[in-house]
């Protein structure tokens, strides 16, 4: 039996990465929450550039083998919205905009209250 024919099993539910997301964090847990979705992101971001460039050959000159390079090759790269790629794509884009919100939120606050070092914790969490 072949992919195509049904064998793989159905296509899996497509990922919602759409609706508002709040995150509350405390002033002072900022500079590590930032640090932490930053390191996230660099790892996420390697991800999405390895899965982008990321060649799948077939294995035996065969029509399975054939098909399931394809199959794979629509499942991680492929355009639908349950693809591995645009899963990690949909991920590293709720990263970028929880720092964007992080750094916002920092500046707030570094402009009401100074950037106080004991306020902000940065002493204990090695961010400068």
């Amino acid at each position: 039996m072949y992919l195509r024919d049904g064998g793989g099993g159905s296509a899996p539910a497509a990922p919602d990465f759409g609706g508002t997301r709040t995150l509350r964090i405390e002033p002072s847990a900022i500079p590590g929450a930032l640090v932490a979705f930053r390191e996230a992101f660099d790892r996420v971001d390697a991800k999405v550039r390895a899965l982008d460039g990321l060649e799948v050959r077939r294995w035996a000159d065969d029509p399975v083998s054939g098909e399931a390079v394809t199959e794979f090759t629509e499942r991680t790269n492929g355009g639908g919205a349950d693809s591995a790629i645009a899963c990690l794509r949909g991920y590293r884009e709720q990263l970028e905009r929880a720092i964007a919100a992080l750094e916002s939120a920092k500046a707030g606050y570094e402009l009401t209250e100074g950037t106080n070092s004991a306020m902000w914790g940065t002493r204990d969490q090695g961010v400068g």
